[in-house]
Order: structure tokens, then sequence, then C-alpha cells
């Protein structure tokens, strides 16, 4: 007849209890969780049965095992302590730590955000990238009315029944560089002993599908910018250099070297919520960028220089 376990058995680094079920619950000290500053336990309930005590040990060897090599998960932290932890450190543009805090409050927090970083696996991110291609409003597929507007509002047109629409590659590519960034430090941090999201299957990158305007539409463009000699100028440099918004806004006529025919890019302007201030271009690299004749003999005539 097989005894039964003892209510408590000491370990030195961990123990096994017996639950008024008749179940075993094995303990092991993994050290301070370095979020709460709490004591962190790893814990295994081991089913009542006849060989319920030798499972119990073997499960205690194994868990104190992962203990001695670093291995088992260092914090009981959720998805959101570790991002909240993360933007704090993190060294972007603030229009960049914008964009990431939104698209975790939006999609990653109400979806994974209360999963704690120790229990995260590859099928996690799997299932959480297909409800991303799913709904973009993360709907639980019942029919409802989508308003135009969380705020009190008469109902038009723009208000009715709820269609699904997944969100876009990019957008889910942008989320997954987020909660891989984040795993990362977790790993540094030695929260984790790997990254699990290096095992899910990544979102492709999109390609780039530029739509320019024809070249009936630009000559219409410049046509009528010209009413404003110096807007046409911006406008003709827009489309024969192809610069970034930014890089344009903080294009100075100094940057524009008429008598060589080249021009350079040093810098870039961003905005949020109404504030704007100049930053390194994307690269963070100076381009020098050649003119052709055509645009150093407009430039010209705009700045006064002759042809």
């Amino acid at each position: 007849m097989a005894t039964s376990a003892p209510r408590r058995r000491a370990r030195s680094k961990g123990r096994i209890e017996q639950l008024p079920s008749g179940s075993l619950r094995v303990v092991v000290y993994a050290g301070q969780d370095p979020l709460t500053k709490r004591r962190h336990y790893l814990r295994e309930i081991i089913p009542a049965g006849p060989r319920a005590a030798v499972e119990a040990d073997k499960a205690l060897r194994r868990l104190a095992v992962q203990v001695d090599e670093q291995r088992n998960p260092r914090t009981t932290a959720t998805v959101e302590q570790l991002l909240t932890e993360h933007f704090e450190l993190l060294e972007v543009e603030p229009s960049t730590l914008s964009t990431y805090r939104t698209l975790a409050r939006t999609h990653i927090v109400p979806l994974i955000g209360k999963q704690k970083v120790g229990t995260l696996r590859a099928a996690v991110f799997d299932s959480f990238y297909a409800e991303l291609r799913r709904c973009r409003a993360h709907c639980n597929r019942r029919p409802f009315v989508e308003h135009r507007t969380a705020r009190p509002h008469s109902c038009d047109h723009r208000c009715g029944p709820h269609r699904c629409r997944g969100l876009s590659r990019s957008t889910i590519r942008q989320i997954h560089v987020i909660l891989s960034g984040a795993l990362k430090r977790a790993v540094r941090w030695r929260w984790l002993s790997t990254n699990p999201i290096e095992h899910a299957q990544a979102p492709p990158q999109p390609a780039a599908k530029p739509q320019p305007p024809s070249a009936d539409e630009a000559a219409r463009i410049l046509n009528e910018a010209w009413s404003d000699p110096d807007w046409a100028v911006l406008v003709w440099l827009t489309m024969v250099t192809g610069f970034r918004r930014g890089e344009l806004c903080a294009l100075r006529w100094n940057d524009l070297d008429v008598v060589n025919g080249v021009l350079t890019v040093a810098r870039s302007i961003a905005q949020l919520d109404g504030e704007t201030w100049e930053k390194d271009t994307k690269t963070h690299q100076h381009r020098r960028i050649a003119l052709d004749p055509d645009t150093s003999s407009t430039s010209r005539s705009v700045t006064g220089l002759p042809r």
C-alpha cells in the first residue's frame, strides 16, 4: 500500500505540499520578481494517485534545475506591464513613440495584455496576428452598429452595421516590431531565457506600392503652382527628387547651391499634436542631390541669380 506524502516536505530550493483534495503542489523559489519586488515561485500541481509522490519529486527536481540554469521566467509581469517599462526606456522620436503607444493601447493590450510574459509561446502570436488580420475592431463576431464617433451625435450615412476589416500588413508588421523589441529587452533583463516571438511566423514585409501622379496630372499641378513662383519651385523639387515630407518642410534656401546645381538634405521636420521640431533625416545621414539643368534653371529664376 502506497504511503501518502507528508503534509509538507522541505527541500533546499522548494517544497511539496499536500492539498485537501489529495493532490500535491510542488513549489520552488525562483528569486525576487524584478518588477513587483515580490518573491517569485514556480508551482506545479500533481494529481492525487499512487504515483503522486514519485511524480512530485520529479517535478521538484525539474523545476529546481530550471532555476539553477535560469531557464524559468523570472517574473510574473504581464505583456502590458512589460510594454509600459519598455516604452519608458525606448529611445525613438516622440512621434514614433506616440504611434507605438497607440498601437499597443488599441490592439496589443486588449488581446494579449493580461497574459504573463513567461507563458507566451509562438502559437499565441500566430493566433494574435490571425485576429489582427480578421478584424481591426476585435469584434466578438456579433452584429453591432459602428458609429463614426464615440461622442454624442446624430447618426448619418457614416454610421452603419459593422463589417470586419483586418489591419494592413504594414500595421501588423509594426506591431510585431513593438513586441519583438519589448521581448528582446525582457531577455536582456533576464526575465526570460529565450524570446518566444522568434519562433512565431513574422508578418511579411509589405511590398511598396507607390502611386505617383501621371505625366498629365503632374503637368496640371505644376501649371497651377506657378501662380506663386516660390511654391512652384517647392512642388518641382518634390517631383524631381522624391524627398520625404519632413525633409521638404525642413529645406532652407542655403541648402540649395544653384551655382553648382546641388541640393543638400541635412534635416527633417516632425510634428505631433500641433508641436513641431527639427530632427535628423530618417536614415540619420546627410545627402547631396545633383540637380538637372531644368531644376537648376528654375531655382536660379526664383532666387534672382543669372541663368
